[in-house]
Protein backbone atom coordinates (compact mmCIF):
# COMPACT_ATOMS: atom_id res chain seq x y z
CA UNK A 1 0.00 0.00 0.00
CA UNK A 2 2.75 2.46 0.91
CA UNK A 3 4.43 2.15 -2.52
CA UNK A 4 1.12 2.83 -4.28
CA UNK A 5 0.49 5.82 -2.02
CA UNK A 6 3.97 7.19 -2.76
CA UNK A 7 3.52 6.64 -6.51
CA UNK A 8 0.08 8.28 -6.33
CA UNK A 9 1.52 11.36 -4.63
CA UNK A 10 4.49 11.59 -7.02
CA UNK A 11 2.29 11.19 -10.10
CA UNK A 12 -0.12 13.86 -8.93
CA UNK A 13 2.66 16.30 -8.06
CA UNK A 14 4.07 15.85 -11.58
CA UNK A 15 0.61 16.36 -13.10
CA UNK A 16 -0.17 19.48 -11.08
CA UNK A 17 3.26 20.95 -11.82
CA UNK A 18 2.86 20.44 -15.57
CA UNK A 19 -0.75 21.54 -15.84
CA UNK A 20 -0.57 24.46 -13.43
CA UNK A 21 2.66 25.80 -14.92
CA UNK A 22 1.31 25.62 -18.46
CA UNK A 23 -2.10 27.01 -17.55
CA UNK A 24 -0.55 29.87 -15.59
CA UNK A 25 1.74 30.79 -18.49
CA UNK A 26 -1.13 30.72 -21.01
CA UNK A 27 -3.44 32.69 -18.69
CA UNK A 28 -0.75 35.29 -17.96
CA UNK A 29 0.03 35.81 -21.66
CA UNK A 30 -3.68 36.15 -22.42
CA UNK A 31 -4.29 38.49 -19.48
CA UNK A 32 -1.44 40.71 -20.76
CA UNK A 33 -2.77 40.45 -24.36
CA UNK A 34 0.68 39.19 -25.38
CA UNK A 35 -0.03 37.61 -28.77
CA UNK A 36 3.59 36.75 -29.52
CA UNK A 37 4.10 35.29 -26.03
CA UNK A 38 1.03 33.07 -26.37
CA UNK A 39 2.18 31.94 -29.82
CA UNK A 40 5.60 31.06 -28.44
CA UNK A 41 4.14 29.16 -25.48
CA UNK A 42 1.83 27.19 -27.73
CA UNK A 43 4.62 26.31 -30.16
CA UNK A 44 6.73 25.07 -27.26
CA UNK A 45 3.80 23.00 -25.95
CA UNK A 46 3.22 21.44 -29.37
CA UNK A 47 6.89 20.56 -29.72
CA UNK A 48 7.44 19.25 -26.19
CA UNK A 49 4.18 17.32 -25.75
CA UNK A 50 4.19 18.06 -22.02
CA UNK A 51 0.39 17.84 -22.06
CA UNK A 52 0.65 14.14 -22.80
CA UNK A 53 3.10 13.69 -19.94
CA UNK A 54 0.72 15.56 -17.63
CA UNK A 55 -2.22 13.44 -18.76
CA UNK A 56 -0.17 10.28 -18.32
CA UNK A 57 0.79 11.38 -14.81
CA UNK A 58 -2.87 12.11 -14.03
CA UNK A 59 -4.04 8.70 -15.22
CA UNK A 60 -1.16 6.97 -13.41
CA UNK A 61 -1.96 8.95 -10.26
CA UNK A 62 -5.60 7.92 -10.40
CA UNK A 63 -4.59 4.29 -10.90
CA UNK A 64 -2.06 4.35 -8.08
CA UNK A 65 -4.60 6.07 -5.83
CA UNK A 66 -7.16 3.35 -6.49
CA UNK A 67 -4.51 0.68 -5.88
CA UNK A 68 -3.49 2.39 -2.63
CA UNK A 69 -7.12 2.44 -1.50
CA UNK A 70 -7.69 -1.19 -2.50
CA UNK A 71 -4.52 -2.55 -0.88
CA UNK A 72 -4.79 -0.30 2.16
CA UNK A 73 -8.27 -1.43 3.11
CA UNK A 74 -9.77 2.01 2.54
CA UNK A 75 -13.48 2.44 1.91
CA UNK A 76 -13.91 3.56 -1.72
CA UNK A 77 -17.08 5.34 -0.59
CA UNK A 78 -15.58 7.29 2.30
CA UNK A 79 -16.73 10.90 2.20
CA UNK A 80 -13.30 12.33 1.49
CA UNK A 81 -12.81 9.94 -1.45
CA UNK A 82 -16.21 10.80 -2.89
CA UNK A 83 -15.24 14.47 -2.59
CA UNK A 84 -12.01 13.67 -4.48
CA UNK A 85 -13.95 11.90 -7.25
CA UNK A 86 -16.25 14.92 -7.61
CA UNK A 87 -13.31 17.33 -7.68
CA UNK A 88 -11.50 15.30 -10.36
CA UNK A 89 -14.72 15.27 -12.39
CA UNK A 90 -14.92 19.06 -11.94
CA UNK A 91 -11.33 19.35 -13.21
CA UNK A 92 -12.20 17.35 -16.35
CA UNK A 93 -15.39 19.39 -16.77
CA UNK A 94 -13.49 22.66 -16.55
CA UNK A 95 -11.05 21.43 -19.18
CA UNK A 96 -13.90 20.30 -21.43
CA UNK A 97 -15.57 23.70 -21.17
CA UNK A 98 -12.44 25.77 -21.71
CA UNK A 99 -9.95 23.79 -23.81
CA UNK A 100 -11.41 24.59 -27.23
CA UNK A 101 -11.48 28.33 -26.49
CA UNK A 102 -7.95 28.32 -25.09
CA UNK A 103 -6.39 26.19 -27.84
CA UNK A 104 -8.26 28.10 -30.56
CA UNK A 105 -6.93 31.34 -29.17
CA UNK A 106 -3.39 29.91 -29.09
CA UNK A 107 -3.70 28.81 -32.74
CA UNK A 108 -4.92 32.29 -33.70
CA UNK A 109 -1.91 33.77 -31.86
CA UNK A 110 0.42 31.60 -33.97
CA UNK A 111 -1.34 32.75 -37.14
CA UNK A 112 -0.99 36.38 -36.04
CA UNK A 113 2.67 35.88 -35.20
CA UNK A 114 3.19 34.48 -38.70
CA UNK A 115 1.39 37.46 -40.26
CA UNK A 116 -1.65 35.45 -41.39
CA UNK A 117 -4.11 37.22 -39.06
CA UNK A 118 -4.27 40.74 -37.60
CA UNK A 119 -2.65 40.91 -34.16
CA UNK A 120 -5.32 43.37 -32.98
CA UNK A 121 -8.05 40.82 -33.72
CA UNK A 122 -6.33 38.20 -31.57
CA UNK A 123 -5.75 40.74 -28.77
CA UNK A 124 -9.51 41.53 -28.84
CA UNK A 125 -10.25 37.80 -28.59
CA UNK A 126 -7.84 37.59 -25.68
CA UNK A 127 -9.73 40.37 -23.90
CA UNK A 128 -12.96 38.35 -24.04
CA UNK A 129 -11.35 34.97 -23.28
CA UNK A 130 -12.19 32.90 -20.23
CA UNK A 131 -8.59 31.65 -19.91
CA UNK A 132 -7.82 33.48 -16.66
CA UNK A 133 -11.06 32.21 -15.10
CA UNK A 134 -10.19 28.69 -16.36
CA UNK A 135 -6.80 28.87 -14.62
CA UNK A 136 -8.28 30.20 -11.38
CA UNK A 137 -10.96 27.49 -11.29
CA UNK A 138 -8.38 24.76 -11.86
CA UNK A 139 -6.10 26.25 -9.20
CA UNK A 140 -9.02 26.20 -6.74
CA UNK A 141 -9.85 22.60 -7.70
CA UNK A 142 -6.22 21.52 -7.22
CA UNK A 143 -6.09 23.24 -3.82
CA UNK A 144 -9.36 21.59 -2.78
CA UNK A 145 -8.11 18.15 -3.85
CA UNK A 146 -4.87 18.60 -1.92
CA UNK A 147 -6.72 19.74 1.21
CA UNK A 148 -9.21 16.88 0.85
CA UNK A 149 -6.42 14.29 0.53
CA UNK A 150 -4.42 15.64 3.47
CA UNK A 151 -7.20 16.58 5.89
CA UNK A 152 -9.77 13.89 4.96
CA UNK A 153 -12.53 16.14 6.33
CA UNK A 154 -15.47 13.83 5.59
Amino acid sequence: MLIFKALHILSMVIMITIFSGGEFSYAFAIWRRDVRGLATLHRMELQSRTGFVGLGALLAGIGFGLLAAATGGLDFFAGWLIAAYVLVAAFFGNIALSARDLLGLAEKAIEADEGKRPTEEVARDMASSSAVRFFLVNAAIFAAIILDMVLKPF
